[in-house]
């Protein structure tokens, strides 16, 4: 029976959400290599975490460029280094680290950071940066109540 199944899902091919996924991971290697404002959809909303240059949240497609300008006046050199980049049927996850130089001459320091965008019809309609990586060792159950509390509740009885 094992067999039979998998020759089916061989003949059938991936799913449609692997698909995706592997659809989005290129959309985001190549956003990544040439960051053109075709990929970006107009009306895209932008939320950038503590550490970055322009804290907050902005919309459009010309911030992302006005955020690589403010990058570049602040820091004489810096550089993206992309470690991961993570499928989603949503959208992706981006994982790495930026290098930069404070001064020049200067030392050269890391920060590691996690992007997180969402794509609709081959374009990102937002953009999440956040200074640090995300942990993907989740624990098995996570508490769905916090017992404490139970403690403070009156009795019915």
């Amino acid at each position: 029976m094992k067999l039979l199944v998998t020759f089916f899902r061989w003949l059938v091919g991936p799913s449609m959400t692997t698909l995706i996924e592997d659809l989005h991971v290129r959309l985001l290697n190549d956003w990544i290599q040439t960051p053109a404002p075709a990929f970006i959809h107009p009306h895209c909303i932008w939320k950038l975490d503590d550490g970055h240059v322009c804290i907050g949240i902005h919309q459009g497609r010309d911030f992302f460029e006005n955020y690589q300008r403010r990058i570049d006046s602040t820091f004489p050199e810096w550089y993206e280094v992309v470690s991961e980049v993570i499928g989603s049927p949503i959208g992706g996850i981006v994982i790495g680290k930026y290098q930069f130089q404070r001064e020049k001459n200067g030392l050269w320091y890391s920060a590691p950071f996690t992007h997180f965008y969402r794509i609709q019809k081959g374009q990102i309609v937002s953009g999440y940066y956040y200074m640090g990586e995300v942990s993907r060792h989740l624990s098995r159950c996570r508490p769905t109540t916090y017992f404490p509390t139970y403690g403070t509740l009156p009795s019915l009885n």
